[in-house]
């Protein structure tokens, strides 16, 4: 046998050093992977306490470190007689009161959020009353609602954000709020990124008054 090491020791010299690189290769790939994942920000949006419009939104830092959240935008269609209307807006521009509510991050829609916190942002029913006109009640009329969470993470200098879109299904007196996903999706691509800058400077712009109709401090939109 050894014979046989000594005349094949040039092989097997080279396949142990091929395996030795995979070995390093797939260790130092590890390696960037926990690291790119520490470096990542990763929010959850989920529903608790009910499957209906009474159930809460909750928002989770999943991050490695901390977040600060900078907006919580809400966007859902509504069906009408000639088609559909869409309303969006950042719910940190809006004033939120309610004394019941001792974090103040509930009433603002903004502020730091640990790594595995949660916030609770209150029910949808008085999320979507917020951001509807006045006496709106047509619930039952809403096909969606989009929830989109803004935030600064670490060192990033790009906005990280995450969103989810609940669909409103069932009768008028029993709407259920249904998850389309398993998850949030989070909105880290380039393009995904710049798309979130671009909005939030549009609704700063549509705070001066640039000619598009709004209806209590709501952009509508056909």
């Amino acid at each position: 046998m050894w014979g046989w090491v000594n005349e094949n020791a040039a092989a097997i010299s080279a396949v142990a050093s091929v395996a030795t690189l995979l070995i390093w290769a797939i260790y130092l790939q590890m390696l960037f992977s926990g690291f790119r994942e520490g470096r990542r920000a990763k929010i959850l949006i989920n529903r608790g306490g009910s499957p209906t419009l009474d159930g809460h939104c909750l928002v989770a830092n999943m991050s490695a470190k901390a977040i600060f959240i900078d907006a919580v935008l809400l966007d859902f269609n509504v069906k009408t007689e000639t088609g559909r209307e869409h309303f969006s807006y950042s719910l940190s521009n809006l004033t939120f009161d309610d004394d019941s509510v001792s974090d103040p991050r509930a009433k603002l829609f903004q502020g730091p959020l640990d790594a595995a916190e949660h916030l609770d942002l209150g029910t949808f029913r008085a999320l979507i009353e917020k951001m509807s006109p006045p006496d709106f009640d047509r619930f039952e009329t809403i096909e969606d609602i989009n929830i989109t969470i803004v935030a600064t993470y670490t060192s990033e200098d790009r906005p990280v954000a995450a969103e989810r879109v609940f669909d409103i299904v069932g009768d008028r007196d029993e709407l259920v709020v249904s998850p389309r996903r398993y998850a949030a999706s989070q909105l880290r691509s380039q393009r995904q990124r710049r798309r979130i800058e671009r909005l939030m400077r549009d609704l700063h712009q549509s705070e001066r008054g640039d000619g598009r109709k709004k209806t209590d401090g709501v952009e509508a939109q056909a």
